[in-house]
């Protein structure tokens, strides 16, 4: 029996695959969704136990500073629980893609929530004004009034806008 060598090392276009063998669907990489989820998740603690801390020293602060700011935390408190929420539902969908299944639920889910916020958060600025943080936090003084202030709600709607957007991208993406 003759063996020709050069057919062993001879290129070939064919894709040899062993049959019966099915090829299994990798899992996408979901890093992104991950990390932006565990952000979420941490910034929201932080300013819930910054809540936390400024209703227990309530008091403390009031006789402290001044008696005309109220310190009034309860809407910065909604809002964190929408920024873990949120939080959570991206570490939901990193999972559930990893896992191929029901992905596309959750990214519904988090686009009709990020809508959600968008509209709260719009309703807070037609409510309160631009600056409701200050008002919120040290009422109608100087401090309060301050357009400083501005900042927080400019930020925490275009954060919004920008979930509805990522979360829309994440529903395409599919």
């Amino acid at each position: 029996m003759k063996v020709n060598i050069e057919d062993y090392y001879k290129r070939t276009n064919q894709n040899v695959a062993p049959k019966g063998l099915k090829k299994e669907k990798k899992s996408p990489f979901t890093l992104a969704e991950m990390l932006y989820g565990t952000f979420n998740i941490v910034v929201s603690v932080i300013f819930i136990l910054f809540i936390i801390i400024t209703n227990i020293a309530k008091p403390i602060i009031s006789n402290l500073i001044n008696q005309n700011f109220p310190l009034e935390t309860r809407l910065i408190f909604f809002l964190s629980i929408l920024i873990m929420i949120i939080g959570i539902l991206f570490e939901i969908y990193a999972i559930e893609k990893a896992r191929l299944h029901k992905y596309s639920l959750i990214g519904a889910i988090i686009f009709f929530f990020s809508l959600f916020m968008t509209f709260s958060i719009t309703y807070i600025i037609i409510k309160y004004s631009l600056n409701w943080v200050g008002i919120q936090l040290f009422g109608q003084t100087e401090i309060g009034l301050n357009k400083l202030f501005y900042l927080p709600s400019i930020a925490y709607l275009g954060y919004s806008i920008f979930n509805v957007y990522y979360s829309y991208t994440l529903i395409n993406s599919q």
